[in-house]
């Protein structure tokens, strides 16, 4: 299963050729006090629980959020420092500049378009916020597709293994005259049959 860090904004996943870029993984602390060092440190929250988002069991934060002297690189596996907490985020003063920019953009469409002050009001709103929901749900949909395409891979790999398992058996069955050559065929048919596009 492909994870994703959970920060907000970060579209870090963790793929085969991740370390090569230099990109390490790192689940939250299973001491209470850390771990909750972390949660706040990330300044998330929780939409649907209306609070601060709580990390499930295997939610992990990607290495970019933590500074350089944070980890222990002595041995061949990076890992953190112990007691380390992520710090390495959007600050308030830069998400700031990013909606002061959108609103910008926001003025110069509007301007365009003749809209009631409460129109204008609605408007800006759904506009600075949209863009961060669609992103989420953006990263989430790539996680579950990841995940869909190993799962499916998975279940693709399994199948060509029965399927060369069940041929052999066929043949030793057949080479030991345990079975005739019409049963031999018929259970041959069947292997194709089952899997007509890996038997190609």
């Amino acid at each position: 299963m492909v994870k994703c860090c959970s920060a907000v904004g970060c579209a870090s996943r963790c793929l085969p050729h991740s370390k090569l870029r230099g990109l390490t993984f790192h689940v939250f602390p299973t001491d209470e006090n850390m771990k909750r060092k972390w949660v706040l440190a990330m300044k998330r929250l929780d939409v649907n629980a209306a609070g601060i988002w709580e990390p499930k069991k295997g939610d992990v934060l990607c290495s970019r959020h933590f500074k350089k002297t944070d980890f222990d690189r002595s041995a061949p596996n990076i890992k953190l420092k112990p007691g380390v907490v992520p710090s390495v985020f959007d600050s308030p003063h830069h998400i700031q500049e990013k909606r002061e920019k959108l609103h910008c953009r926001k003025n110069f469409t509007i301007k365009t378009v003749p809209v009631t002050d409460h129109t204008h009001q609605e408007h800006s709103y759904s506009v600075m916020d949209s863009p961060k929901k669609l992103k989420h749900k953006l990263d989430h949909v790539i996680c579950e597709l990841e995940n869909t395409k190993e799962s499916l891979q998975n279940v693709l790999d399994r199948e060509k293994h029965f399927q060369n398992s069940l041929r052999k058996t066929i043949r030793e069955l057949k080479e030991e005259c345990l079975i005739s050559q019409e049963t031999a065929s018929r259970l041959d048919s069947f292997c194709w049959e089952c899997c007509p596009e890996r038997g190609k």
